[in-house]
């Protein structure tokens, strides 16, 4: 598997999963997280560069592979930051295998109930499509391109699939719901529900839509390091 890595010293590493397999519009979030600790940014399910996938573009599937990673190349838990689908993903890990996650930081998380079919979510991705900022797709088409319309397809249908509010009650690391303020995918209810599901759950509303990481790296690093340090500290 591809992972970028920055960064070193004494704080808990802090791994990052991107939406939909595009890496390419998290690595200023990477560099800001590597200012302060071990930061690995995943290219899973391999949408990053050409040549064969790590796994199937499914979320079954690309839980597996990080849990497999977590526990074969660190030695302690991490700080594990997963944004839109991948936010379901390293939830899933934290409840699967606790002992892995120091801190979960889930931004953007998909999908609350009304959104788990297609018609619904292609209106939602409109009304948030007219706040996406131009600077987020060289971060992001590449990837897309390169994964190719049946394989998004999939992905995204495995994703609506999944139910985050029944693991949610699960988790016992602290969790940092984040989400942007004109973000219509991770509307600010199905948000604030998921930080209140949590036995240690919080919200943190910033500006931007879904996609805010892409052009918003080094406030979405802070929050990350911040989350870091709060588990740490507890």
């Amino acid at each position: 598997m591809r992972v970028l890595a920055a960064g070193g010293g004494g704080r808990a590493p802090v791994v990052l999963l991107p939406g939909l397999g595009a890496p390419g519009y998290l690595v200023d979030t990477l560099h800001g997280c590597a200012a302060s600790a071990p930061s690995y940014l995943l290219d899973v399910p391999g949408f990053g560069e050409r040549g064969p996938l790590v796994c199937e573009p499914e979320l079954s599937a690309m839980t597996d592979v990080v849990t497999g990673w977590l526990s074969d190349a660190l030695d302690r838990p991490a700080v594990l930051f997963g944004h839109s689908t991948a936010a379901q993903i390293v939830l899933a890990v934290a409840v699967r295998r606790p002992e892995l996650a120091e801190a979960l930081v889930l931004a953007g998380p998909t999908f609350p109930p009304r959104l788990r079919r297609l018609g619904p979510l292609a209106l939602a991705f409109l009304r948030d499509v007219v706040h996406e900022s131009p600077a987020a797709l060289p971060g992001t088409v590449p990837a897309y391109l390169r994964a190719g319309p049946a394989r998004l397809l999939r992905f995204i249908r495995s994703a609506q699939r999944d139910e985050p509010e029944r693991l949610m009650p699960q988790v016992r690391c602290p969790v940092r719901v984040v989400r942007g303020r004109h973000d219509t995918i991770s509307p600010s209810g199905w948000a604030q529900s998921l930080a209140d599901a949590a036995p240690r759950g919080s919200l943190v509303t910033v500006p931007g839509p879904h996609t805010f990481p892409a052009t918003s790296g080094g406030l979405t690093a802070r929050l990350i390091t911040a989350a870091g340090d709060r588990a740490s500290e507890r």
